[in-house]
């Protein structure tokens, strides 16, 4: 669970005549880090999701799960392991820059012929949590215990989804049934405490109008206390269109999220980006079956209709030519940040061919070089593309390089507009979330409960985290 010192209280402290709302960032002290009580369960979830998933899912699993046992606060002083620099750092390339080629065997045998080594260049110090995951997960060795315990971690990020399943809330009575409109009053939301990373996301799906227009027109007084994430969406929306003021206040939405994410730490936007759009589509599904036993319509699965692509992974083995292929569903698509300059770069990084040292083939049953080829073959109308900013292992990071990225765009042969961005300023330990948006045909920035008109310059200077594309016609 991500744990920012965050800025959010104070956003009215950044000026109107600032150049870059990247000028101030207010300062506020560390967070406590999760103790393992509270992460304890949802890491154990997270880990049998981990289990079954394959290809860039798996992938996108284990950053979370390293994630969450880095920033673990135990009860107890942890005893500490070395991890061997280079393992780490072809680790590192796994995970974050959307390698291949998995690491192999821990091997620690380097350190052993080390008089001095120095720690975070030939090792890194690892807490017992981490290493048994790593050990159980690649094996190899030897351990090595450290002698000096490192300071516990302040921060992280997180990038996939955890979809609980559990809320508690008092529900509206009655809802409207008539046809509303999908264009939304622009309004700023009120942060009370951290929650900034919400309305940063909330403010980019309102750029949605079919969204919207399910939202507000498909849940209803039937349905709705069966669907506490769509029924929360609705409630804000409404909040947008009958509030007086320039700002609302969400309630009802903040109450059903909260045993996942906890109101007393800050959290990761793409997480809870991930885990909103789930929840809701999960809501979908169970009302669907539901009303085909009941011989009822069903509601129109407005999450995979607009919002998820589809995307294949071949792994060809060079030795007798089998191929073995993946299809995978997805939301986002998390974007490596090396060695590119743009947005465009990266996406065909993620999709170029790549030779697999060592490939367990299962139909020759040798270990060969494979070629993994990955093709998107269903683009949504609306690409979500994430940029790995953050990295947590063997160190906690973030690149602050700028990547370029356009207002209209060519992804895979198709045309694309942009119609928001999230972007998060700051360090890992001290930030904040806001977002740009394109809605009643202007840009607009919405930082919380402010809120100004803003240009195509100001949007395409930001240091963007998650930027929102709809599909041209």
């Amino acid at each position: 669970m991500q744990q920012f010192r965050d800025n959010d209280n104070n956003s009215e402290n950044l000026n109107e005549e600032d150049n870059s709302i990247n000028q101030h960032v207010p300062q506020f002290p560390p967070k406590k880090a999760p103790s393992f009580s509270m992460e304890g369960p949802q890491i154990l979830g997270l880990l049998l999701q981990f289990r079954c998933a394959q290809g860039n899912a798996r992938r996108e699993l284990e950053c979370q799960l390293i994630k969450r046992l880095v920033n673990i606060k135990k009860n107890y002083e942890p005893i500490c392991y070395r991890l061997n620099g280079t393992w780490a750092l072809k680790y590192t390339n796994y995970l974050y820059e959307n390698s291949n080629t998995l690491p192999g065997p821990i091997d620690n045998t380097p350190l052993l012929q080390i008089k001095e080594p120095i720690r975070n260049r030939d090792y890194f110090v690892l807490t017992d949590t981490v290493w048994k995951f790593l050990l159980e997960e690649y094996g190899g060795g030897p351990e090595l215990l450290e002698d000096k315990i490192p300071p516990s971690p302040v921060s992280a990020i997180s990038s996939t989804t955890d979809r609980a399943k559990s809320a508690d809330i008092s529900m509206m009575s009655s809802i409207s049934q008539q046809e509303l409109p999908s264009e939304i009053p622009i309004k700023g939301m009120k942060n009370e405490l951290f929650f900034c990373y919400m309305h940063s996301i909330l403010q980019c799906l309102m750029c949605i109008q079919e969204l919207n227009h399910f939202i507000l027109n498909s849940i209803n007084r039937h349905n709705g206390q069966k669907m506490l994430y769509c029924q929360g969406y609705k409630e804000m929306l409404l909040q947008m269109r009958d509030a007086q003021s320039d700002y609302i206040k969400i309630n009802n939405l903040r109450t059903t999220i909260c045993k996942k994410f906890n109101p007393k730490y800050q959290h990761d936007a793409q997480e809870f980006l991930l885990y909103l759009i789930s929840m809701m589509e999960d809501e979908i599904i169970e009302v669907n079956k539901e009303n085909e036993k009941k011989q009822q319509p069903k509601l129109e699965n407005v999450v995979k209709k607009y919002l998820k692509g589809q995307i294949v992974s071949e792994l060809i083995c060079k030795n007798c030519k089998h191929k073995s292929v993946i299809t995978e569903e997805f939301l986002t698509l998390s974007l490596a940040l090396t060695k590119v300059s743009t947005v465009n770069q990266s996406l065909e990084e993620f999709l170029k061919d790549e030779l697999i040292q060592d490939y367990q083939c299962d139909n020759c049953h040798k270990k060969k070089i494979a070629i993994k080829k990955t093709r998107i073959t269903n683009l949504p109308r609306y690409l979500i593309l994430h940029l790995k900013r953050f990295k947590f292992f063997p160190k906690q990071t973030k690149i602050t390089q700028q990547i370029k990225f356009s207002i209209e765009s060519n992804f895979c042969n198709t045309e694309y507009k942009l119609i928001g961005v999230i972007v998060h300023s700051g360090s890992l330990e001290q930030g904040h979330y806001y977002s740009y948006g394109r809605r009643q045909h202007k840009w607009w920035l919405f930082n919380d409960q402010r809120i100004k008109q803003a240009n195509k310059m100001d949007v395409q200077q930001q240091q963007s985290y998650i930027l929102f594309y709809q599909q041209l016609f």
